[in-house]
């Protein structure tokens, strides 16, 4: 019984915001479910994000030829759905032909902060090593309270940088996290220095756990809105697979910046050494989207950014588009009013460039052949892999709410006595939804293998980490209930 209750515990609790969510998420679902999941922690189905798990990948989009932005469109279609796809790829400026940087450096410094410490100080030296002579730069950490530890310096010398190494190595873990206070502090000192055509811009480092101080998230995010208004954006780097990833995404995309999910030490040395003008950077701002259906086409679902639809018109809006960076949009959509049309749908984007005019591209033509045979393999293998992301994270909700279930019935078991005939039709009831999760977690398994094959391999990776790592929680699950060695469902 002990072992039965601890697998309750893993199977049903709530990991908080598993599902990363916001611009520049690259990566953060599968590597932080991957985690999760090999701890045998089974992800909330509220928790997954599906558009998410469609943008993490960037569908090897190609930089722009010229220009502030390259716009990808690809389409197919899979038995009754035909899908629509939009990737949108920045244009990559050179490190050292960026406008100057004015950028406050906000560290959490909270208790719970203590195993990342290490981390967090070995990549502020590649930091303040890559900043360029002539960039400014300033210093805040933050625990119950937020402290100016250097204000606001352009960077002349090497003398300079060791300055902020030896501040950066003095500060320890310990106390709450008020990340209100740190955010104010930094965007204050960046607005000391602010000038339009630079790159104003504030960096939090943090596992996200707000629990100090008088303001709630709301506060938190109206003062990002506040300082993206005056031009000043935030990027948020998020730190260890405990990270509370929801309420420093959600100020990113209030605060017309970027977010990272960044689950181990090698993984945060690449972003700073080589991907930090992703991070930092718009290529593009402001961005609003509209996808115009065709006649005859009908919208199902759609994934992208503060996306609305009005009709036949799905409207989709973006802070920023950072250096060298991608997002995606993905629809599903019917097409039953006309089956032989091959037009879809009309995409164009409006968008403020960094000279702060404002710029227009499209319209983009969307054509799909919807008189091929509906049995057949998404033929374009962008949409190819998407569908497979989709396919995914419908069934890990699906398997997220059977284990909710599961929960469900376990608190049962404690109502009857032990041998009895309504308690062995409740155990027989959680071995049902166990096989049935297992059934799920391998018939997902096959098709996003089969995908991966056809796409040349080397796809989904961390995907398919994720549904074996449930497939060993829910197949040891089911053999604290009976002495069958596998049920039929994992075959």
């Amino acid at each position: 019984m002990n072992n039965r209750t601890l697998a309750l515990a893993i199977l049903c609790v709530l990991a908080s915001a598993a599902a990363f969510a916001g611009p520049g998420a690259e990566g953060a679902n599968s590597n932080r479910g991957a985690y999760l999941s090999s701890s045998g922690y089974i992800i909330h189905p509220d928790e997954i994000k599906v558009e998410q798990y469609i943008a993490q990948r960037d569908y090897d989009y190609p930089l722009p030829e010229f220009g502030d932005l390259n716009v990808i469109t690809a389409s197919g279609i899979n038995r009754e759905n035909a899908y629509i796809l939009v990737g949108l790829k920045g244009k990559k400026v050179p490190f050292s032909d960026l406008p100057p940087l004015n950028v406050s450096f906000c560290i959490d410094r909270s208790g719970s902060m203590t195993s990342m410490m290490p981390w967090v100080k070995s990549c502020f030296y590649i930091f303040i090593d890559r900043v360029r002579n002539g960039d400014t730069v300033s210093l805040v950490d933050m625990n119950t309270n937020a402290q100016t530890l250097i204000p606001p310096t352009q960077i002349e010398s090497d003398a300079d940088r060791t300055t902020f190494k030896r501040q950066v190595d003095r500060i320890t873990a310990t106390g709450g996290t008020d990340v209100y206070a740190g955010l104010q502090k930094s965007y204050q000192e960046v607005e000391k220095n602010y000038h339009f055509g630079n790159i104003n811009r504030v960096v939090i480092l943090t596992d996200g756990m707000h629990n100090f101080g008088e303001m709630i998230n709301k506060d938190i995010l109206d003062l990002a809105s506040e300082y993206r208004e005056k031009g000043i954006n935030i990027s948020s780097v998020l730190l260890g697979v405990a990270a509370n990833t929801g309420l420093m995404v959600d100020v990113a995309v209030q605060g017309g910046g970027s977010s990272r999910f960044v689950s181990d030490h090698d993984e945060m040395v690449k972003i700073f050494k080589t991907e930090l003008d992703r991070m930092l950077v718009p290529a593009a701002r402001d961005l609003k989207m509209r996808l115009v259906l065709a006649d005859g086409v009908e919208l199902k679902n759609t994934w992208g950014y503060g996306n609305k639809a009005e009709e036949n018109t799905i409207h989709y809006s973006l802070p920023a588009l950072h250096n060298g960076d991608y997002e995606t949009m993905f629809a599903e959509l019917s097409t039953k009013q006309n089956r032989e049309q091959a037009a879809l749908g009309s995409f164009y984007v409006d968008y403020v460039d960094l000279q702060n005019d404002q710029k227009s591209l499209g319209p983009y033509q969307i054509q799909c052949d919807l008189a091929s045979p509906v049995d057949q393999t998404i033929a374009d293998p962008r949409v190819r892999e998407a569908e497979g992301f989709l396919a995914l994270s419908r069934a890990l909700i699906d398997i997220g709410g059977k284990t909710l279930k599961i929960g469900k019935l376990e608190s049962e078991l404690s109502q009857y006595a032990n041998p009895s005939p309504q308690r062995a039709d409740v155990v027989e009831q959680i071995k049902v939804e166990i096989t049935q999760n297992l059934g799920l977690v391998e018939r997902t398994k096959s098709y996003l293998t089969d995908i991966g094959i056809s796409l040349g391999g080397g796809k989904y990776e961390k995907e398919l980490e994720i549904l074996q790592n449930y497939k060993s929680t829910f197949t040891e699950f089911y053999r604290q209930y009976t002495d069958v060695t596998e049920p039929s469902g994992g075959q």
